[in-house]
């Protein structure tokens, strides 16, 4: 280990990043609170999420150019700030610019924490320090659930956002301790490719939001189809400026790399697919099943809990397994566990709903570790930024489409039920229990169809030593 502090504070900003889970089981007390409907919960995640996507890679490079450990205290910093903005909130579109705020700032936190992370330790042990990484962030998933579910038991749902506050006032001390403002880019500073950081912003928030709103509007309107194409024309206009820039905000020819761009598409499909749980899990557990909101929690907090414990062991096993069986072990793991998990309802024993939690948590942690491994290790040393906010930006790229698949079907499903049985109370057990068993059913098989998707890559049983002898 070269040092440790830096290390050890970019495993908390990762542990802090999943603590937002305590909002998933807050869920519902949101929804009664500002009098909405079940699928405007969507914009509570897609305003957080969709912000710190578009800006994960240019808070990588300015890691880079002014010294990751300086963007992370900046991001510390307002974070604190967005959170108590956020249990403030007297409205929703108030509580939603706030949350837009907290994802910037987390931008800053996870765009530069993997960085720290692979800069601390030498390039064999990346594998293992990455595997503690992926830990730490979901445990915090894990704990934010039950956490979340304990503070709305005693507080309404702003405290899941105010207990967070001391937490950066603790991490702050740390990164100052350990010198994170005296860090900065050894080898000078490499210029923000400012018109390819801004063309990638707007290219893939459009692209996003256009799949966010695509059901609200109707997917054929004048207004998704005009926003849609605009999106692909400034991605396409993004591709442009990369191929000519000195040094771009993400070099292109990296996806002529045998694998890498599979591997970022495998990123987003898991994270997509995994993302059905986070979404109608809450809702399944506390008004189908009835568990308050510390049991609720509790189980919604098995599968980041076995991911942390399954991310931990998959780093010190891909030097003996190679990266496409650990890939491969994953997504199988995950895609029969959302499967089963499709089959839950108000009568499913509590120890195969544990089982089953459990096996999705430990296809995301298996599948996890070796594809960010894959790609932190393609890109240079220099650019480890780029290469976290990467691989980041690509997992809350598949959280956000996912959510939108999830949101689109569910509502499409759950409307046409309600008229064919004549049933008003669209939050009925009779229309709620089949809904959710066809949407997690399809975010089953999308992780099945990327675990197909392995099928003849180039990296077939490569470990990371033979990965570095080629780099």
């Amino acid at each position: 280990m070269k040092t440790r502090g830096p290390f050890v504070v970019a495993c908390l900003g990762g542990l802090l990043s999943g603590l937002d889970t305590s909002v998933n089981i807050a869920f519902p007390a949101i929804t009664a609170s500002f009098a909405i409907d079940v699928s405007q919960i969507q914009w509570v995640v897609v305003s957080y999420v969709l912000t710190y996507s578009v800006l994960l890679l240019p808070a990588g490079r300015l890691g880079d150019s002014y010294g990751h450990g300086r963007i992370m205290l900046v991001g510390i910093v307002t974070q604190g700030v967005t959170f108590a903005a956020c249990g403030l909130a007297p409205s929703f579109t108030l509580f939603l610019l706030a949350r837009v705020s907290q994802g910037a700032s987390m931008a800053l936190i996870i765009g530069t924490a993997p960085a720290l992370v692979t800069l601390s330790v030498t390039e064999e042990r990346q594998p293992r320090a990455l595997g503690v990484y992926a830990m730490l962030m979901a445990s915090g998933l894990a704990m934010g659930a039950p956490l979340g579910g304990l503070l709305l038991q005693i507080w309404d749902w702003p405290s899941v956002y105010f207990f967070r506050v001391p937490y950066t006032g603790v991490l702050l001390v740390t990164a100052l301790i350990a010198g994170l403002h005296k860090q900065t880019q050894s080898k000078g500073r490499q210029p923000l490719d400012l018109v390819g950081a801004v063309t990638f912003a707007v290219g893939l928030g459009l692209t996003l939001f256009v799949a966010s709103r695509g059901l609200t509007w109707g997917w054929m309107t004048s207004r998704t189809l005009v926003l849609g194409f605009s999106a692909a024309v400034v991605l396409v206009l993004f591709c442009f400026v990369e191929n000519r820039a000195t040094l771009p905000l993400i070099d292109l020819s990296l996806f002529r790399r045998p694998g890498f761009g599979r591997a970022n598409l495998l990123n987003a499909l898991a994270n997509a697919s995994m993302f059905s749980i986070f979404f109608l899990g809450p809702y399944l557990l506390v008004d189908i099943r009835g568990h308050g909101p510390i049991s609720g929690g509790l189980i919604l907090g098995i599968a980041p809990t076995s991911t942390a414990l399954s991310a931990w062991a998959a780093g010190r096993m891909i030097e003996r397994f190679g990266l496409l069986r650990l890939t491969r072990f994953g997504l199988a793991c995950q895609g029969l566990g959302l499967l089963l998990f499709s089959r839950t309802d108000a009568d499913s024993s509590l120890v195969s709903l544990v089982v089953v939690l459990a096996l999705v948590g430990v296809g995301l942690g298996s599948f996890q570790v070796p594809n960010m491994s894959f790609v932190m290790a393609s890109i240079s040393r220099s650019q480890q930024g780029v290469a976290g906010g990467m691989t980041q930006m690509v997992r809350a790229a598949g959280l956000v489409g996912g959510l939108a698949v999830w949101n689109t079907a569910f509502v499409g499903f759950r409307d046409r039920r309600s008229t064919n049985l004549n049933i008003e109370d669209v939050a009925s057990p009779e229309v709620f229990v089949p809904t959710f068993a066809e949407v997690v059913g399809m975010s089953g098989l999308l992780a099945l169809f990327g675990l197909l998707l392995t099928v003849g890559v180039s990296f077939d049983n490569q470990t990371m030593s033979e990965l570095r002898d080629e780099k």
